[in-house]
């Protein structure tokens, strides 16, 4: 589980840093003809060379250009998504120090997929299913997900989430005076949402998980309280 953890993490560090991470110049280059072409610069001197969005590569001399003026990249293939359905998929760790009543660490994995419904830019709802595998016990979280995007203009778009329903307790138990049940559980955060089709892009998000237990032994039931940092990577659409 420690191994699966750190490479999520590692995932989504990397992940963040290489889309964020990109500094290309996009530009508008002026012609001395009276044209106007948009692309990344690629080099200034001694020639201007564009790399338009098809890939395609331009060359023009200095003498021919008039100006270069830096342009807001705008990818024509993303189309802001107003309503209609949306799904998530996502999975990462749920980290925090956290001990269960026989001392172990429960340290845990969460896997979640989400569809509902978008009726405008601040409230998508939808039903969640999951599973969060913790060191001692396993929940299928049945959750209430609301929504929202903070901006709808660009190819990153960041967002807010909240949930809530109820974690059904799915540990195997092996002990005939041990029972597990499963209690409400809720999560609230904010993530990013970055497009690169349509409306289909990539997600990473943090944010804050709560999960209620019980744990019943020779007819004493005892709660238990996990509370989690969430981070979280996957796709939506």
């Amino acid at each position: 589980m420690k191994n699966t953890l750190t490479l999520t993490l590692l995932f989504i560090l990397y992940f963040t840093a290489s889309t964020l991470g990109q500094k290309n110049r996009y530009v508008r280059v002026f012609l001395k003809n009276g044209s106007v072409m948009k692309g990344t610069l690629l080099e200034e001197q001694p020639a201007v060379r564009l790399e338009m969005f098809d890939k395609s590569i331009l060359t023009f001399l200095t003498d021919e250009v008039e100006k270069i003026e830096n342009e807001k990249y705008v990818n024509p293939n993303i189309h802001y998504k107003q309503k209609g359905f949306v799904h998530y998929t996502e999975l990462g760790p749920l980290a925090m120090s956290n001990r269960a009543s026989n001392g172990v660490t429960t340290s845990a994995f969460s896997f979640q997929t989400t569809n509902g419904y978008k009726f405008n830019q601040w409230f998508y709802t939808g039903l969640g299913l999951g599973a969060d595998l913790y060191a001692v016990q396993t929940f299928v979280p049945v959750v209430l997900s609301i929504r929202g995007d903070f901006i709808q203009t660009g190819d990153k778009l960041p967002f807010y989430f909240i949930e809530g329903g109820h974690g059904f307790n799915a540990t195997s138990n092996d002990v005939d005076s041990v029972r597990f049940g499963g209690g409400p559980t809720m999560a609230a955060g904010i993530g990013l949402k970055i497009l690169f089709s349509n409306n289909t892009g990539f997600t990473i998000s943090a944010g804050y998980r709560f999960q209620r237990s019980s744990v019943q032994q020779l007819g004493i039931e005892k709660k238990e309280d996990f509370n989690r940092l969430t981070l979280r990577a996957g796709f939506s659409f």
